[in-house]
């Protein structure tokens, strides 16, 4: 499979990094395909979902929104989330595969972890991890509008619940990408999109020269 998919350059991470906006931006400089993770999970995967093939998933969207963000703790959300991330990755692969060969496709988004991605590259060059930090998560998010999960019925536990999953999903992201050798990129405030664009914008180029 490394060679079907030796066109696709990974953006993957924690919540609230910019992986969407620095893809986004890349696909434009570059006129790559944009594969959107967050798009097709919210969407098609959604409806492609099957209990035999995707328990963690199906059990979530059965779910209310209670039992969601407010009963289970943030490491059970985060062992759940890992779980369904890996479950759905098959139709991330059949997504990626159905789209035409003809340029390089830049895939983000939240469910694509290191240890999955990991077996589909030939050199660590493909893949980096935006990974924000607590305080600029909040802001990140705050930004976009969220506040908290709306229609549960404890908002500040729901909230709190999410940000405590989102840093949990982030470290575990950082030790499993430095145990594969692949790249992350800190992402605290500090630097403008701009900045943290032309850092991935490095990592890609050279691979992209080679294409041109």
């Amino acid at each position: 499979m490394r060679e079907p998919l030796g066109h696709v350059l990974w953006i993957g991470g924690g919540t609230g990094a910019g992986k969407s906006s620095v893809a986004s931006a890349l696909a434009e400089r570059y006129g790559l395909t944009r594969y959107d993770y967050d798009w097709h999970d919210s969407r098609d995967h959604t409806d492609r979902t099957r209990q035999d093939r995707h328990p963690h998933r199906a059990t979530f969207l059965a779910m209310s929104l209670d039992e969601r963000w407010v009963f289970p703790s943030p490491r059970e959300m985060a062992d759940n989330a890992i779980g369904s991330f890996g479950e759905r990755f098959e139709m991330v692969l059949e997504d990626l595969l159905a789209l035409p060969r003809g340029r390089f496709i830049v895939a983000d988004g939240f469910g694509l972890l290191p240890e999955l991605i990991h077996p589909f590259i030939q050199s660590p060059g493909p893949a980096v991890f935006l990974l924000a930090t607590p305080e600029f998560r909040i802001v990140a998010l705050e930004r976009r509008g969220w506040r908290t999960i709306d229609g549960t019925s404890d908002a500040d536990r729901a909230r709190a619940n999410r940000l405590a999953r989102d840093e949990l999903l982030t470290e575990y992201v950082r030790r499993t990408a430095a145990g594969l050798g692949l790249a992350t990129i800190s992402v605290d405030g500090t630097r403008g999109l701009d900045e943290i664009t032309a850092q991935v914008d490095r990592r890609f180029s050279p691979l992209l020269s080679k294409s041109a």
